[in-house]
């Protein structure tokens, strides 16, 4: 048993529940803790819900530990370690007793604060005073208890994702996001993909990985619900995690994981490399693309007559914007002159090398059409996947001008390193006139 979780210790010759508060001596932390001692856990079983308080410190040894009252029972850490199947009934344990504790249930686990009593009932000291105590102990085991086991963007069914991540501890032989940094596990928990637990172990059944992904926000369903988990965990008692597959099958399954997984740590690095570096990949990229399009513009001009001859006023327009979803950096300059759209069209480039590296590096590009992603009814991004583009278009003449001219009214959609993808309304006038036989963009400004 590790010296950090709760055990029986004897003080003057009377059995209490010691909770190590480790060797550091930071006075603030201890002042704080001393100060929550009225933070109450809770005791959860068959006769409902009792508050349980802490006594006090106790030292021994030079080391420091919180008092509660003892009563025999394994921590769920120590439950993790054992089997899966052995492992159901305390978890469908927790379960129920989080659902009796309503409102009063805790925002996160922790796996050394949670108790299974011998007489059935469930015990969770108080997270207040767990959250001070964690302040003072290695990393090592703040990262195995609860790092490994929370998402690091609290939200609503917060607790199914912790259920979720100890059954793929259980399952796959460690926390689905592990690494050897609270950072790391953070990032990871944000952003790697997760292979089907059915994929990554072939013997756990379809039901199983399909909840246990949907928990993680890594499936194609919702996180299940408390009294949800409470009776998959109470059907998987009985029936089982686990199926029987043809050794071949099983096979071709973990050949499919490995392949899934290394492709999953590419994108999560390239992911990764992205958020560190994109100011200056987008810097050399502007640079790059800027002396290329300056060049074959010139000799585009001076070869060719532009894709737009013929095109009426309107059309043009429409055009020029449209090309922004389509990544055509060329047609749009077609329909300008001067320095006209220019910001718009140095942008699309951007994104255009951008994505033409991620094809080249991953298969597939991380950047998706606005157009598309808003026609199929924009549906949730995960990380690194962003969009680029525009939506809600829509061009309307202006009256009382001398020479053709347009309100143009848009929303742009712009990948963000930090926020992922953020959008903009924009409305501008744009004024056209004749060049070299087909009409052109030659003015474009914001309006209000």
């Amino acid at each position: 048993m590790s010296l950090q979780l709760p055990a029986q210790r004897l003080r003057d010759g009377r059995p209490i529940l010691a909770i190590p508060v480790g060797l550091g001596r930071n006075e603030l932390a201890l002042t704080r803790l001393k100060g929550l001692r009225t933070a109450p856990g809770f005791r959860v079983g068959s006769d409902g819900v009792r508050e349980r308080y802490l006594e006090g410190f106790y030292k021994e040894e030079g080391r420091l530990y919180l008092v509660a009252s003892w009563e025999p029972g394994v921590a769920l850490e120590e439950v993790l370690e054992r089997g899966a199947q052995e492992a159901l009934p305390y978890l469908r344990r927790l379960a129920q007793a989080l659902v009796a504790l309503g409102e009063r249930r805790p925002e996160a686990l922790a796996t050394d604060a949670v108790r299974f009593l011998e007489d059935g009932a469930v015990e969770l000291l108080s997270p207040e005073v767990m959250r001070q105590a964690r302040s003072l102990q290695p990393e090592e085991h703040r990262l195995r208890t609860f790092e490994a086991l929370n998402h690091p963007d609290a939200r609503s069914g917060h607790l199914s994702y912790c259920l979720a991540a100890m059954l793929y501890r259980l399952l796959a032989g460690d926390y689905p996001f592990a690494a050897a940094s609270g950072e790391e596990i953070r990032r990871r928990a944000r952003e790697l993909r997760l292979a089907p637990l059915s994929l990554a172990r072939a013997e756990v059944r379809e039901e199983v990985s399909a909840a246990v992904m949907d928990g993680l926000g890594r499936g194609r369903g919702t996180p299940p619900s408390l009294e949800r988990w409470a009776a998959l965990l109470a059907d998987w008692e009985t029936h089982g995690l686990y199926r029987e597959l043809p050794e071949k099958q099983a096979r071709e399954l973990a050949a499919r994981a490995r392949r899934a997984g290394e492709a999953a740590v590419r994108v999560y690095r390239f992911g990764v490399f992205w958020q560190r570096h994109w100011k200056t990949v987008l810097i050399a990229v502007a640079a790059a693309a800027a002396v290329g399009v300056f060049s074959g513009t010139v000799l585009r001009n001076l070869l060719k007559p532009r894709s737009t001859r013929g095109l009426p006023p309107l059309q043009v327009v429409e055009t020029f914007y449209r090309s922004v979803n389509t990544l055509d950096h060329e047609r749009m300059q077609d329909c300008v002159s001067g320095r006209a759209g220019r910001e718009l069209i140095n942008q699309v480039i951007n994104v255009y090398v951008i994505s033409r590296v991620n094809l080249g590096y991953e298969g597939r590009s991380l950047v998706r059409s606005a157009e598309e992603w808003d026609r199929a009814g924009r549906p949730p991004l995960t990380p690194p996947d962003s969009v680029f583009g525009l939506t809600d278009l829509a061009v309307e003449p202006l009256a009382g001008q001398a020479e053709p001219a347009f309100r143009v009214t848009y929303r742009r959609w712009t990948p963000d390193p930090e926020r992922g993808t953020v959008s903009q309304e924009a409305r501008e006038r744009v004024f056209l006139r004749q060049q070299g036989g087909a009409w052109v963009i030659y003015r474009a400004e914001p309006e209000g």
